[in-house]
């Protein structure tokens, strides 16, 4: 649905919310820098100042930013996002960006978790998972030794880890990536829950059966009273199809995944590195 430009409206009223994914989306990569002058951008991401100014000029004409994040609620504060709700973890955990509170979750029973993680193991057995929780992580050994000390608070096997309500249970396969290892995945506990990746189609993420970016997302838009015709979604993984094909006006990264492109309604003109996101709403809705 296109968005005219010179009354920041679509095709059936003004645009009111702008929902984004963050890595490889809205945020500058690792090493990029905020600034001509700014110091190098950490491993969890930064907006620039570009981008600031954009979310700053939206919210003075009464538009609405979410993030729509598949990161879990830690790794969403200190970003400047701003006041407000944040969708984490694929849509199973909304947090409260000003309290850091846990404000809504759609989480994977134990026993549910226990068949996938029975599932994949048989899939891959030398592949290693973590379970991300309302509160924090557990991880495998493993998986443990290739990240900082003190990121997991649980370190053993997953069907130890998935004794209470899960986030997401994650699957890392020591070289195997892309969309046929995904795909595979899919087939294997696609019965059980909701299958996806991000980034590089290096992990696989496993959320509660029919939770996604948009089914949470569709859920916050309408206790605002807002319609999916009036939100405008930026995307670039296949975590971010199912939102980007719900809102009214879904824009790929120039850099996306071919599924994400096929199925928006429109391509920024640059990548996370390039500010595309806040190109596009200059250029469109500012």
């Amino acid at each position: 649905m296109a968005v005219d430009r010179d009354t920041a409206t679509t095709e059936v009223g003004p645009v009111a919310l702008v929902a984004s994914d963050l890595d490889g989306t809205l945020l500058l990569p690792p090493g990029a820098r905020t600034s001509p002058s700014g110091e190098a951008v950490s491993r969890t991401g930064a907006l620039s100042e570009r981008t600031r100014d954009v979310l700053d000029r939206m919210r003075t004409r009464s538009i609405d930013l979410v993030a729509v994040t598949g990161r879990p609620p830690r790794w969403v504060t200190g970003l400047g996002l701003g006041s407000g709700l944040c969708i984490c973890s694929n849509g199973a955990l909304v947090v409260d960006l000003d309290t850091g509170e846990v404000v809504e979750e759609h989480t994977l029973s134990p026993e549910s978790g226990a068949e996938i993680v029975a599932r994949l193991r048989a899939l891959h057995p030398t592949g290693m998972m973590a379970v991300e929780f309302r509160d924090g992580v557990g991880m495998e050994s493993a998986w443990h030794e290739q990240v900082p000390r003190g990121a997991a608070e649980t370190v053993g096997p997953a069907h130890e880890l998935v004794t209470r309500p899960a986030a997401k249970i994650l699957l890392k396969v020591p070289d195997a990536e892309g969309d046929a290892y995904v795909d595979a995945a899919t087939e294997a506990v696609g019965d059980l829950g909701e299958v996806t990746a991000s980034g590089g189609l290096q992990l696989v993420e496993v959320s509660a059966p029919g939770v996604t970016k948009a089914t949470t997302l569709a859920t916050l838009c309408e206790g605002r009273g807002i319609g999916s015709d009036r939100v405008v979604a930026f995307g670039d993984a296949r975590n971010d199809l199912a939102m980007l094909t719900w809102a009214g006006t879904g824009v790929a990264m120039a850099d996306a995944h071919p599924s994400v492109v096929d199925a928006a309604d429109d391509v920024t003109s640059g990548t996370c590195a390039e500010d595309g996101v806040a190109a596009w709403i200059e250029h469109h809705i500012l």
